[in-house]
């Protein structure tokens, strides 16, 4: 339910900021609220204490963004507050990412190795993915010693293991399965 919430609020904020041509600008202070919301348990416990007024808790969200944000984005703040919906907060700002991107035409892809990628590397992937999904692709490249070797992609919901980790872990599976025979 908490997801389906969080869509429908980042996809409401999305279509006003892109009326706007602010959607770049609010992607970047969700992201940065997401960020502070996640380092800060006391910024979630004041936000979500309710002895405290709605005005009060309002102000304090609102506070660093009065100067730099615009005046749509504020007023999405008040209406979290007033929900009773500022848990959404990291919700919202990874919905709203996803839905930037998508509407922009970008689609991210986390790739994970056990080595870093050469520069020569990533772009081959990159431009393999771009035939393949039609899109301009992002690459958000981690390494993983515990692949030990190949790759790991995860496009959206879709994820492609082409390690030699799942690889030995599927010999040995099929071993124990030959041997039980």
């Amino acid at each position: 339910m908490e997801k389906t919430l969080a869509k429908r609020y980042a996809a409401a904020l999305l279509a006003v900021s892109d009326k706007e041509g602010t959607v770049e600008d609010t992607e970047a202070t969700l992201l940065a609220l997401r960020e502070a919301w996640g380092k800060s348990p006391l910024l979630r416990s004041i936000l979500l204490q309710p002895k405290i007024s709605r005005p009060e808790r309002k102000r304090m969200l609102r506070k660093p963004f009065e100067e730099r944000s615009s005046k749509t984005f504020l007023r999405f703040l008040d209406l979290l507050v007033d929900k009773n919906r500022v848990e959404l907060i990291p919700e919202i700002a990874e919905m709203f990412d996803r839905l930037a991107d998508s509407s922009k035409g970008v689609v991210r892809v986390g790739v994970s190795s056990f080595a870093p990628l050469s520069e020569k590397e990533e772009s081959t992937l990159q431009q393999k993915l771009i035939k393949i999904t039609g899109k301009k692709v992002v690459l958000e490249t981690q390494t993983d010693a515990t692949l030990k070797g190949g790759m790991l992609l995860r496009i959206g919901d879709t994820v492609v293991d082409g390690t030699v980790a799942r690889r030995l872990k599927a010999l040995g599976e099929r071993l124990a399965e030959l041997q039980r025979r």
